[in-house]
């Protein structure tokens, strides 16, 4: 990089803001929807604005680092990357750890391209492709993958063959998670109680928390998965937002209900009610995703 009191690294600055923001603003379903990397706000000036009390990226990625730290070596795979927040967060932080971005977008994988080479950051590669329940063991094997809030939108915006009706979904999410195990060991998963993000096709009623909770990790124990921490955004007394893990704030164990999930209703709409989970998982052939793939 440049020197920014060059002109020509000025104008080259200047070119790749505007071409960031163009990539950014596409106006797909999925469009204006991370935050931008810190470390890209404070060396280019380029921001955008998002609604933190209704949806966020940076309590989710506290809270990731507080539990797993990325690895020298490790690889690590963002499914579902929109404009690689995460990715492209965690790969400046841990240089020595490689980090794969999926995501079917063009203009959304082309934003992280852009950065990564910006920065000259060589531990983060893009695939560029939609991946549905069939494609998941063409993907590269990682050690660690960030699964959040894409499963809920399989018929919608891919997998409609295999999921066109809502009573098949739960069915489809067990297969679908049980070949997540082929292709990673632990992941940090998050799903939308509303099929497709319509509200008016709910998985889960919104405000059924303690349902969802129970719904949610059957369909990860189900599928062979372990779930090691579940966690729930709270709002502190200074208002920020950050995600502890359930038992701090709110009594109860994983799956049961707590004393009371009025935590919950002071956040707007339905992204903050969604429960993280941190999750390990034996990466063997299940007959389930030997059945999916035909």
């Amino acid at each position: 990089m440049m020197s920014f009191t060059h002109p020509r690294a000025i104008d080259a600055v200047n070119e790749l803001k505007y071409e960031l923001q163009r990539l950014y603003a596409d106006s797909s379903k999925h469009s204006a929807y991370q935050n931008i990397p810190e470390f890209v706000s404070a060396e280019l000036g380029y921001t955008e604005s998002i609604d933190e009390g209704w949806r966020g990226d940076r309590p989710r990625l506290s809270f990731l680092t507080e539990c797993r730290t990325p690895a020298a070596g490790e690889t690590w795979l963002d499914f579902g990357a929109n404009t690689g927040f995460f990715a492209l967060s965690l790969a400046h932080r841990f240089p020595q750890t490689s980090f794969l971005a999926v995501e079917a977008n063009p203009n959304h994988a082309r934003f992280i391209e852009r950065v990564a080479h910006y920065f000259q950051m060589r531990n983060v590669e893009v695939i560029q492709r939609a991946v549905g329940l069939r494609e998941l063991p063409m993907l590269p094997r990682s050690d660690f993958m960030l699964h959040l809030n894409v499963l809920h939108h399989a018929g919608h915006d891919f997998d409609r063959e295999l999921v066109p009706e809502r009573s098949g979904f739960a069915e489809y999410a067990r297969s679908y998670l049980a070949c997540l195990r082929e292709i990673t060991s632990a992941m940090l998963f998050q799903v939308g109680s509303n099929w497709g993000g319509d509200r008016n096709q709910p998985l889960v009623d919104v405000r059924a928390d303690a349902e969802k909770l129970a719904t949610f990790e059957a369909w990860l124990g189900d599928s062979g998965w372990t779930t090691r921490e579940i966690a729930y955004a709270h709002r502190r007394e200074d208002g920020r937002i950050e995600y502890n893990r359930l038992g701090r704030q709110a009594s109860g164990q994983p799956g049961e209900s707590v004393d009371s999930w009025a935590f919950l209703d002071q956040f707007p709409g339905e992204f903050y009610r969604r429960p993280l989970f941190l999750c390990d998982g034996a990466a063997t052939k299940s007959a389930e995703c030997k059945r999916s793939q035909g």
